[in-house]
């Protein structure tokens, strides 16, 4: 199946042939087993239980049918499997933190998501699991099921670039970010960001941000929407809806996650550790696949399909209005809204 029938392939695995046995040249080292007493499962064989398990969301007794395979070893096979998963891979799919990298990021989110001066979408996804022994109210979040968080960042491609996995469903996503290794970060400002620069010509400098929805705190580093309200202004309704369409980003991401890796599609059978290995993974393969495909054609792109179009917005949003000057040297969150505000509707408009 793997040469013969690529596209059945892709349905099986959720790539091609050829970037399969390039992530078994990656992990297939790491997941090999030593002979002993008997010939030990191939680690094409272990890679390929894992692959179908996160790909078809069936239950590991239905894939110890398919592979003729124990039910006990289909659970190591997978737990250990993705576990390499994640170690082989994070260093490869997620850029590292340095300045190059995030004006690059910037770049791209101005060009296909007209936000300038923008390093992310974040948001949080609420990935459901069966109910952990003992565990109380300690899983169970406000959708009214138990679940562990994925807080994410993802660049203009649907990439994901900083990655928290494993707090409790009753957290919420601001209270992840705060109490993350990477929101500690970037409340320390040691994340290599560039320095806040300007713009426009003779504009006030700007810090970069992340884009992110009414659950998080408008800061310095990241960009909320003004509070919804039908008394709005014609300036604040087009920030709202530039920063909503920038944010999108990561919303997408997530839907193509859980569209591909089924096992998304109803409650992860496992233990809390285990769950937290297959979001890693499927993670991982996420980023492996777009950094994949995108060497190829467009024809051959099918992990991601969304258009950088939309209908939302119909006529050109402008008026005249005074220059925006920032009062003071700090740079306070909210003034930094207002002048995103003033810019897209003066000199960053977009002919709509």
């Amino acid at each position: 199946m793997t040469f013969n029938d690529p596209e059945m392939f892709y349905n099986y695995c959720r790539m091609y042939p050829e970037t399969f046995e390039l992530l078994l040249s990656i992990v297939g080292p790491h997941i090999e087993k030593q002979y002993c007493i008997r010939d030990p499962i191939s680690s094409r064989t272990r890679l390929l239980i894992c692959l179908r398990y996160l790909a078809s969301g069936d239950s590991m007794t239905s894939i110890s049918y398919s592979f003729r395979v124990a039910v006990c070893t289909v659970s190591k096979i997978i737990s250990e499997t993705c576990e390499e998963l994640w170690n082989t891979l994070q260093k490869l799919v997620f850029p590292d933190v340095k300045e190059e990298n995030w004006l690059k990021i910037a770049n791209n989110f101005a060009i296909k998501w007209n936000f300038s001066h923008c390093i992310g979408a974040i948001d949080g996804k609420h990935v459901q699991i069966q109910s952990p022994p003992h565990s109380g109210s300690t899983f169970y979040n406000y959708k009214g099921h138990h679940s562990i968080n994925l807080l994410a960042v993802c660049d203009a491609d649907y990439c994901f670039t900083l990655v928290d996995i494993g707090a409790e469903g009753r957290q919420s996503d601001d209270g992840i970010f705060s109490n993350s290794i990477f929101g500690q970060r970037f409340e320390n400002k040691d994340l290599n960001l560039p320095e806040p620069k300007s713009i426009e010509i003779s504009g006030p400098t700007i810090p970069f941000v992340l884009v992110a929805d009414e659950a998080f705190a408008l800061t310095n580093y990241m960009m909320r929407p003004y509070p919804r309200s039908k008394h709005l202004n014609r300036q604040k309704k087009v920030f709202n809806y530039r920063l909503s369409r920038a944010r999108r980003v990561i919303e997408s991401a997530f839907g193509i996650l859980a569209a591909k890796w089924r096992i998304y599609r109803r409650a992860i059978i496992a233990s809390v550790s285990t769950a937290e290995k297959i979001i890693q993974a499927t993670v991982c393969l996420h980023n492996f696949i777009i950094l994949n495909e995108n060497k190829l054609s467009n024809h051959y792109r099918r992990y991601t399909h969304v258009t950088t179009e939309d209908q939302i917005v119909n006529g050109a949003l402008q008026e005249n209005t005074r220059p925006f000057v920032l009062r003071n040297k700090d740079n306070s969150a909210y003034q930094i809204r207002n002048y995103f505000a003033t810019y897209f509707e003066n000199a960053g408009a977009l002919p709509w």
